[in-house]
């Protein structure tokens, strides 16, 4: 079997199955501080996943943050919310305390994923042999 063979059946693999969960429990972030995730140093079997295209965060802390994707300014997800982005290749991201006051240790989490495609897309990738994106 060719390299270019398998490397193709792993990549039908995580389009069909998705990827697995990935979470982040951000430490205490100061005010005007930020913590920063690099997806491959985080969480090195994400690797076989890239790019993961949904981010999670949830924000139970009562302190405002702005959310960077990949260098770009996003959103602001505001206190006590869960945010939510799809469709979005995610290599890295940035959560900044904007607020006045510290949050605290394991207030905000984020969940990182690939959910996998749905039938009609896995039925356009089998017809044309690409992928529908």
């Amino acid at each position: 079997m060719s390299l270019q063979r398998l490397r193709a059946q792993r990549m039908a693999l995580v389009y069909r199955d998705g990827s697995p969960m990935f979470m982040h429990t951000f430490g205490a972030i100061a005010a005007a501080a930020n913590e920063y995730v690099e997806m491959q140093a985080t969480f090195p079997a994400s690797r076989a996943y890239e790019p993961l295209t949904t981010l999670l965060i949830t924000n139970v802390s009562g302190e405002n943050l702005a959310l960077e994707i990949n260098g770009q300014d996003y959103a602001m997800v505001p206190a006590g919310v869960i945010w939510s982005v799809s469709d979005q290749a995610i290599w890295n991201f940035r959560l900044t305390n904007i607020s006045a006051t510290d949050v605290v240790a394991g207030e905000v989490r984020a969940n990182i994923s690939s959910p996998p495609l749905g039938a009609d897309e896995l039925a356009r990738l089998r017809t044309v042999g690409q992928p529908p994106f």
